[in-house]
């Protein structure tokens, strides 16, 4: 019997190489388009995070302007009230001196009533002809 040996035919042998080259190189295609569709996907949902915090930092910035605003505002309103303090000071002093005036006039008035009444000397006829007189 003869020995059976397998001997491949040099095209036959040409065409397996190139077919398992071009296996390969399909394959890795389909694996690098696989990894960038990942890449695609993932990039934008990172972009889209990307957005969110931007949206969200803004909103913050806003935020953030607005208390100064306000602190500003209350600030000023402090101020304000201070003023309103030293004012409202200020008028109960004026209000006690004038009490205090108010109360020596009328004592003066009532003293000099009390004067008139004691000696008689202004007549209310002599009162009228003043009246009448003008001013020098």
């Amino acid at each position: 019997m003869r020995a059976l040996r397998f001997r491949p035919h040099p095209a036959a042998l040409a065409v397996g190489i190139l077919g398992l080259g071009t296996l390969s190189g399909w394959g890795a295609y389909a694996v690098s388009s696989s990894d960038k569709t990942a890449l695609r996907a993932q990039m934008a949902a990172v972009e889209g995070e990307r957005d969110a915090l931007a949206a969200r930092f803004k909103q913050f910035q806003d935020v953030e302007a607005e208390l100064r605003d306000r602190q500003a505002k209350i600030a000023a309103a402090r101020d304000e009230i201070a003023q309103l303090g030293a004012t409202r000071d200020k008028a109960k002093a004026q209000l006690a001196t004038t009490q205090r005036d108010l109360a020596s006039l009328t004592k003066r008035l009532d003293q000099a009533k009390d004067k008139v009444t004691q000696t008689g000397s202004i007549t209310p006829a002599a009162t009228a002809e003043a009246a009448k007189k003008p001013a020098r």
